[in-house]
């Protein structure tokens, strides 16, 4: 009876609030009352400029829409956005999918700087270290984006834009809200203050979730050994401090300071204690403690008048990146379905410390000559890997590993690039984007006495990717654009030289002998953008050579009888995916619109290796505005079944070898204006608590729940 009639009272909540709103608000223009902004980005051609002006397929989530979404990670920010689905192997892991690809097939940037390092996983989840709401928007470009970045950009590029620090009187913010499921609470609180002169803004941030209660029908069987619905130890903290200043030099100068710490201290990873799809329980504790990032990065940025070049941007930065954990497995037999008294912990638990230092810099120039807008520039990166392994016995105490850590210490890949990209106004309703990049990446694995056959090498790897991008304006407000595109990725340190358990219980087996992967993307589509109609269509082709993949090389049994995989990271061949996205919001009238996005996405057969597929995904949704400031939004989340798998899927314990089942999930957001200052949001998630899970994807998504939050300014 209580979720029904919390269900109820939630929207009973919402009709009088919003006949009392009118009172609160000042006549405005009823154009104005969207939440929709122009949107700008500068991921796809490293200068701000209108989304919808670049030749290139594009998301963007601005700050007017994060802060009215409930989210884990930053990640969640993406969900049902056009061209991005996210998987997650915990609750706090979320990793965008984007074009069929994830991980470190993607290329993540904060302020341009390279969040993704030397050994970033195919599935990561390093989106989660950043703070949600010390946020401006984030960028996604889908396709290629080697020419202006370098390797790891093969599905597309995230970059997450923190806010700038401006001019104004003292400005105090502060964020609250607290969940019904998880039961959970997050506070921010940010200060803002400056002059023309000097202007700098902090802000702190404490997160704490408590365990994930599931819909209502669900298998006991692949939450074993959990008794019931709610996910034991799946809850975590999350705490952060971010800082950035604006100090003004002269009147066409500016250095701006930013810095930032996070910090998870504990999070199981659930795909290794629970069952799930295999045949019993692999481990009797599995997590990272702790994860963390810690980044300091100054820019120095001059612009010119009446001359060749317009501008100057110089970066450099220093990250760390912290990825520690712990695994103590069972010993055989494993607990099994439905055996709960079954199974013994191993009394040996695996302690490890990873650690990437990460120097890096840019210098990015722009220049305008004739109907050619010229940015051009350098970059150079500088990763340092520290990794540690210890075994602590329950009887005997804690010792180094014998096998050697996952990663042998003081490895190093240094990246070096130079690129070009011209914007040509061919016409005035014609214009062309073309680029081209050399890259080169060296990498240094150090000899280790513990794997001489793996160990004491030295790789370079070099690149020329390019491409070329087509708008043509053929109505006010429409427009059709083509892109070719080159993308690559060099093998990182994670591919060439881990060694050690992987996925659970299975062990890798290091190759230093790969050589890059690539892509060759085509896409197409139309945008338009009207006060009444904005949105896009995009089909997309990609072909993929010298596929980085895990591939079995046969089994091992230990000495307490577990059997373990053995798996090496191959160049294993091509692969072609293609797909469509959509997205396009109608307003109806000024207080009315309807939005909708969908993503297909299809990879030929064989699919091989780590990939995983999404189903054809995205949401539906309607939104009333009644008066600025307040909105209702009710909306469905859909997913349709998925079951074609590679042998990779086959034998992952999160992915049914059945496929997974379809859903539609609604869900409502709703927020009304108290003052001119402050905000009152109410989320209800999974408003029929249905069961569902997302592909690939550890544990099924929460059921019912409610998210009442307040936004206030002074």
């Amino acid at each position: 009876m209580f979720i029904p009639s919390l269900r109820w009272c939630c929207f009973l909540l919402i009709v009088p609030v919003l006949q009392a709103v009118p009172a609160l608000a000042q006549a405005v223009e009823p154009d104005l009352w969207s939440d929709e902004l122009p949107e700008v980005t500068v991921t796809a051609t490293r200068r701000p400029e209108p989304a919808y002006s670049v030749p290139t397929a594009i998301t963007v989530v601005p700050r007017a829409r994060a802060i009215e979404r409930t989210q884990t990670d930053i990640a969640d920010l993406l969900r049902g956005e056009p061209g991005v689905f996210v998987r997650a192997t915990n609750p706090s892991a979320g990793s965008p999918v984007i074009r069929g690809v994830t991980g470190r097939d993607v290329l993540t940037l904060v302020d341009g700087f390279r969040l993704s390092h030397a050994f970033a996983r195919p599935n990561t989840q390093y989106l989660g270290y950043i703070d949600p709401f010390f946020l401006e928007r984030t960028e996604v470009v889908r396709g290629p984006g080697s020419t202006l970045y370098g390797s790891d950009a093969l599905g597309g590029v995230v970059n997450v834009l923190t806010p700038e620090a401006t001019a104004g009187p003292p400005q105090f913010s502060f964020h609250t809200d607290y969940s019904s499921n998880p039961a959970a609470s997050s506070t921010h609180l940010q200060y803002g203050f400056g002059d023309e002169r000097f202007a700098a803004k902090l802000g702190l941030t404490y997160r704490s979730f408590g365990d994930t209660t599931i819909g209502g029908a669900w298998d006991p069987r692949v939450f074993f050994p959990n008794p019931g619905t709610t996910i034991a130890d799946s809850g975590y903290e999350y705490y952060a401090a971010n800082f950035k200043s604006r100090l003004q030099l002269a009147e066409n100068q500016t250095f701006s300071l930013t810095a930032s710490v996070s910090r998870i201290p504990t999070v199981v990873r659930q795909d290794g204690v629970l069952q799930g799809y295999a045949t019993n329980v692999a481990s009797a504790e599995r997590g990272f403690s702790p994860q963390g990032r810690a980044f300091v990065m100054g820019e120095y940025r001059i612009t010119f008048k009446d001359t060749w070049l317009e501008s100057l941007r110089l970066q450099a930065g220093w990250q760390q990146v912290q990825d520690d954990r712990f695994q103590r497995n069972f010993v055989n037999p494993r607990p099994a379905f439905p055996n709960y008294n079954t199974g013994t912990p191993a009394p040996n638990i695996t302690l490890e410390s990873n650690l990437s230092n990460l120097v890096g810099t840019s210098l990015v120039l722009q220049s305008r000559w004739g109907n050619h807008r010229f940015t051009y520039g350098a970059e150079a990166y500088f990763d340092r890997v520290s990794s540690a392994r210890f075994v602590r016995n329950d009887r005997t105490g804690t010792a180094p590993d014998p096998n050697g850590p996952r990663y042998v210490d003081g490895s190093t890949m240094r990246q070096y690039g130079l690129f070009v990209q011209d914007e040509i106004r061919l016409a005035p309703n014609f214009e062309a984007l073309a680029g081209v990049r050399w890259s080169q990446v060296d990498i240094r694995v150090p000899f280790s006495a513990i794997r001489p056959l793996s160990s004491g090498f030295s790789r370079s790897f070099s690149a020329v990717t390019a491409s070329l991008g087509l708008l043509y304006r053929f109505v006010p407000g429409a427009e059709f654009v083509v892109n070719l595109g080159q993308g690559f990725r060099a093998p990182n340190i994670n591919d060439l030289a881990e060694a050690g358990e992987r996925r659970v219980t299975d062990i890798n087996v290091p190759n230093p002998g790969l050589v890059p992967e690539r892509v060759f993307s085509v896409d197409g589509g139309f945008k338009w953008s009207t006060p009444q109609l904005s949105g896009e269509l995009f089909g997309f082709w990609s072909r993929y050579s010298d596929r980085i993949n895990s591939v079995v090389l046969g089994t091992q049994t230990s000495a307490d009888g577990t059997v373990s995989q053995l798996l090496q990271t191959q160049n294993s061949g091509g692969e072609t995916i293609w797909g469509i996205e959509f997205g396009s919001r109608y307003r109806l009238t000024p207080q009315w619109s309807l939005f909708a996005t969908g993503t297909f996405t299809y990879a030929e057969f064989p699919i091989s290796g780590e990939i995983a597929i999404p189903p054809f995904n995205g949401v539906l949704g309607v939104r009333f505005e009644p008066v600025p400031g307040a909105y209702i939004e009710p909306f469905l989340r859909y997913a349709t079944f998925q079951n074609r798998l590679s042998d990779n899927n086959l034998s992952d314990r999160r992915i049914n070898p059945n496929g997974t089942p379809g859903f539609g999930i609604l869900n409502l957001r709703a927020g009304v204006p108290l003052t001119a200052q402050t905000t009152l949001r109410l989320n209800v998630n999974n408003v029929f608590n249905t069961s569902y899970r997302e592909f690939a994807t550890t544990l099924d998504g929460p059921g019912f729940g409610v998210n009442l939050g307040i936004d206030a300014q002074f």
